[in-house]
């Protein structure tokens, strides 16, 4: 059922919403992005590889020509690098930019900004480096320039976001020249040396990787990857935007945004002086006077004898407002405006009395503030009213302490279930709404120390709620955590493994081995633990010490280390495939070609010996599978629901934008809603899982199921806005329209 909420409201206007996050990467995704990596990063290597000599040569020649001693020694030592060690040193920039490229794809990106959270000085040689990644950037994206506008637009739509920027494709130069000098650090050269290769590596690339580009710009077209994209498109759309965003075409909202301080207080003046005569004549009272019988009256006095009870009239009288108890909502503002009180205001008060009066207005028909909140916001009505009275600075100055205090009780909304601890809460708000309107005379000080009072118990409670939500979701979040991983398991397992025996010259017995049974374990550990387990980590060393244990060993050192790490390599490798439950008859048969194989790599002249074939019939019916006990370990957190439509579109992007600890108000058929908050997104499978108001009751839903109900308007995110904030903007435009008809 459509429900339309109010321009006050404190819910998410989803067309304002600009909130942005990481899109999810599906197994799907990830198999494409590791293909993209490895063209890049395969690529790059092997351009590099050819090209060693030519490096060599030319630091050859610049030292020769170089006339500073401390020059010439840099440029000599990287040339020795290049000669002896290019192999290991290109091995360590694969590996760097294969774990950089792993941390974005599993979310594991360095904070925006984390690095200004220090500051220290930077000397000579940081510096230096700095410089050197920043010019070899900017002149790799240069020379690629084209090929990156269409690259970076199909990185975007792969992974689901709207733009990337050019430092944060995984794929961008930024990355992989941070890579290859993160690559030439693990050398543990001098930083002198690592400038200098890190150079040359540029130079050699900069005629290069445009070529390199255009292979994944075409393996992306392949997989239909927005096919039929033009070059530029990028640029205009950024333009689009730039030209929105710019202050000439901002509209009203950003002119409202600068102009609600103010400009309202000026308005108020216009409506009371001259500018609102008819205006002046209706409830507010505007055009008004002192009235004879009242002229020695004050308004401010009025106000504090309301507040107290009841204020005696000339001649005998007596007025008070309405009663307002612990569940009455009324705005007696209204009330006071038809008064003979309002016959000694000035026509700037009664503009502010009617001022203060739409506030409320629209805090009492805010839906997501509960009524009982409502009814002690009401209970401040008449201190609110003096302290705007006293202190203009309330109508300009959102921080005002009497503004903090308001907002401090609607934000405390999602902090009172309907239970005994929502009522023990209810009750310390009611006790301090009292000392406000017990103590309130004119000075603004108690509504500071009200204000503080309530942000640090909407800050406790906050806390408390984290604490509390993050032990109670433990066991769900585990099980959805391994339910993904499962999900993933596999194309993260066939990586680890194609890397392992990428180039490498190993028997079919040991690819059999570790393709079909080392394969499970790895499978097992990732979905217990992911790509950073300790066991994982470790049976993915075993294994490229078993690739490197099986290759011929040319020299002697080779051979005694050989020696030294077999004992060791064989105990975890029959570990290993014990905990798989690895048949027998394939363990002996795995283990007695080793023995081979070994013998072999130190002696590779001799020939192996026959062994009793095994049909891939027999191999299959022996060979056992994980997949039981992988199904075992991501049972479902909750019951099965039906499949949301899979639309992409704005409620999609907003349910992606939600961060742990957002709130999202949830709308049941029966008219009833309540409140929940997220207390964890899941990575790959799409899944959010929700918490109530307390922490101690959960359920999970799907990305699409959620922006459904966005859809739907069964739900609605809850932006944490300043209620007065929002009230006050409402005022500027109701305002301005009284100007208008005056």
């Amino acid at each position: 059922m459509e429900r339309e909420m109010p321009d006050n409201s404190v819910v998410v206007n989803l067309n304002q919403f600009e909130r942005t996050r990481r899109a999810q990467v599906s197994a799907e995704t990830l198999s494409v992005l590791h293909g993209c990596r490895d063209l890049l990063i395969e690529g790059a290597t092997r351009v590099l590889t050819r090209q060693t000599e030519a490096m060599e040569n030319t630091l050859l020649a610049m030292a020769d020509r170089s006339p500073l001693l401390d020059t010439r020694n840099s440029y000599y030592s990287a040339q020795g690098i290049l000669n002896t060690r290019a192999n290991e040193l290109l091995s360590a920039c694969k590996d760097a930019y294969c774990q950089t490229f792993n941390d974005f794809a599993h979310n594991r990106e360095k904070p925006a900004g984390a690095e200004l959270l220090e500051l220290s000085l930077v000397d000579d040689q940081d510096y230096e480096i700095t410089l050197a990644v920043d010019k070899a950037t900017s002149r790799l994206r240069y020379n690629c320039a084209e090929e990156l506008v269409a690259l970076d637009a199909r990185i975007a739509h792969l992974l689901g976001r709207s733009d990337l920027s050019e430092n944060d494709s995984p794929l961008g130069p930024r990355i992989l020249c941070e890579a290859l000098l993160d690559g030439i650090t693990r050398m543990q050269l001098e930083q002198d040396i690592q400038i200098v290769l890190l150079n040359q590596f540029d130079l050699v690339l900069t005629t290069e990787l445009a070529h390199i580009y255009q292979s994944i710009n075409r393996y992306l077209i392949d997989r239909g990857i927005l096919p039929d994209l033009k070059v530029g498109a990028k640029s205009r759309a950024q333009n689009t935007s730039a030209a929105q965003n710019s202050p000439a075409s901002a509209g009203p909202a950003l002119a409202m945004q600068g102009q609600t301080g103010g400009d309202m207080f000026r308005l108020f003046e216009q409506l009371a002086h001259g500018g609102s005569a008819a205006a002046g004549a209706g409830a507010g009272g505007y055009a008004g006077g002192a009235a004879a019988g009242l002229a020695g009256f004050s308004l401010l006095d009025s106000l504090g004898q309301l507040q107290s009870g009841a204020m005696m009239l000339p001649g005998g009288g007596r007025f008070e407002l309405p009663l307002l108890e612990a569940a009455t909502i009324q705005n007696v503002l209204r009330s006071l405006q038809q008064s003979p009180v309002m016959q000694a205001a000035s026509p700037l008060d009664a503009v502010l009395v009617d001022a203060v009066a739409m506030l409320f207005d629209v805090v009492f028909d805010e839906a997501a503030i509960p009524d009982r909140l409502k009814a002690q916001i009401a209970r401040l009505q008449i201190p609110v009213l003096k302290a705007a009275m006293l202190d203009r600075n309330f109508f300009s100055q959102s921080n005002h302490p009497v503004r903090r205090m308001l907002d401090a009780i609607a934000t405390l909304a999602v902090h009172l279930p309907e239970n005994e601890a929502g009522n023990a809460r209810m009750e310390a708000i009611s006790q301090v709404v009292s000392r406000v309107l017990d103590s309130f005379e004119q000075d603004i000080a108690v509504f500071d120390s009200a204000a503080t009072e309530l942000e640090a118990m909407g800050t406790l409670l906050e806390d408390t709620l984290e604490e509390t939500v993050d032990a109670s979701l433990q066991q769900d979040i585990a099980q959805l955590k391994q339910s993904e991983r499962a999900e993933l398991a596999p194309v993260i397992v066939h990586d680890f493994i194609n890397r392992a025996l990428k180039e490498q010259s190993v028997a079919d017995a040991v690819r059999e081995f570790l393709r079909r049974d080392w394969a499970q374990l790895l499978t097992l550990d990732y979905v217990k633990e992911g790509e950073q387990g300790a066991h994982f980590n470790s049976h993915v060393e075993t294994m490229r010490e078993l690739v490197w244990s099986v290759q011929p060993k040319a020299d002697m050192d080779a051979r005694l280390m050989l020696v030294r790490i077999l004992p060791g390599l064989l105990k975890r490798l029959r570990e290993g495939v014990a905990e798989i439950g690895l048949p027998q008859k394939l363990c002996d048969r795995f283990f007695a070609t080793l023995v081979i194989l070994h013998a072999n790599a130190v002696r590779p002249n001799a020939q192996p010996v026959p062994l009793p074939d095994i049909t891939p019939e027999e191999i299959e019916e022996l060979a056992p599978s994980p997949a039981a006990d992988i199904a075992a370990m991501t049972a479902p957190v909750s019951e099965a629901v039906p499949a949301a439509p899979e639309v992409e579109d704005e409620f999609t992007l907003r349910a992606r934008a939600l961060n742990k600890g957002d709130w999202v108000e949830f709308h049941y058929d029966d008219g009833t809603f309540r409140w929940a908050r997220l207390g964890w997104a899941s990575s790959i499978k799409n899944t959010y899982l929700f918490s109530d108001q307390d922490g101690m009751n959960s359920f999970s839903i799907s990305l699409h199921r959620l922006a459904d109900k966005l859809r739907r308007s069964e739900a609605v995110l809850v932006e944490r806005k300043s209620i007065t904030e929002s009230a006050f903007g409402k005022l500027m435009n109701l305002f301005r329209q009284k100007l208008g008809h005056a």
